[in-house]
């Protein structure tokens, strides 16, 4: 279970809070929609949730146990996040470099590394893509990198930031689909989204933040 506990945000000490007071928790396998208004606090939920931001009043737990001052890097154990533009999170100059990137920092080596990379990349349907310089591809497909670059990291949760926006029907079809896949093999999907259509279709559960 991933818990944010009471949290409140503010970027500068006297500054106001972006979140008051916020609690929410997440179970295994769920597809949860976080929405509102922009400017509401819903990314900066997410970027608290997966360390990129630190709360200031509060506490995120994992498990049980206070990983509130865990930096990003600690909490990518368990978490990934895709970008609203995946682009900016790429800089490796194939795509299988890029997948491969994360599990090697995690000490994965040899054949075992190249499982991980080329089962995440089948499960997202990006194998025919892995010589290719991945901010060259569509945004799909750029997204599809992301997710598969979280997957062979034997993530847990996976957040994804207005992955819909900009999207064609099909593109947009093929993510559900891929969400879907996810979660029947118990990864939580915590989805930032205006799209009501996947909203009242889709999803599990939904958080409005107000």
């Amino acid at each position: 279970m991933l818990e944010l506990q009471n949290v409140s945000f503010r970027y500068t000490p006297r500054g106001n809070n972006i979140l008051s007071h916020f609690s929410a928790s997440f179970g295994e396998g769920e597809l949860v929609a976080v929405t509102g208004r922009n400017g509401s606090g819903k990314t900066t939920m997410t970027r608290i949730l997966v360390g990129l931001e630190k709360p200031s009043e509060g506490i995120v737990s994992y498990e049980g146990n206070d990983i509130s001052a865990e930096d990003a890097s600690a909490r990518s154990r368990f978490i990934g996040y895709v970008f609203q533009q995946p682009d900016r999170q790429m800089f490796m100059p194939t795509v299988r470099e890029e997948v491969a990137f994360g599990p090697r920092m995690q000490g994965l080596t040899g054949k075992a590394l190249d499982d991980a990379v080329e089962n995440a990349m089948r499960a997202v349907d990006v194998a025919e893509e892995a010589d290719r310089y991945p901010r060259s591809l569509p945004r799909g497909t750029q997204q599809r990198v992301a997710i598969a670059s979280a997957i062979a990291m034997n993530i847990r949760y996976l957040i994804l930031d207005e992955p819909t926006s900009g999207q064609d029907g099909n593109e947009k079809k093929r993510l559900i689909s891929l969400m879907n896949a996810l979660r029947k093999q118990g990864i939580t999907v915590i989805l930032v989204t205006h799209d009501m259509d996947i909203v009242a279709s889709d999803c599990s559960r939904v958080i409005v933040i107000a």
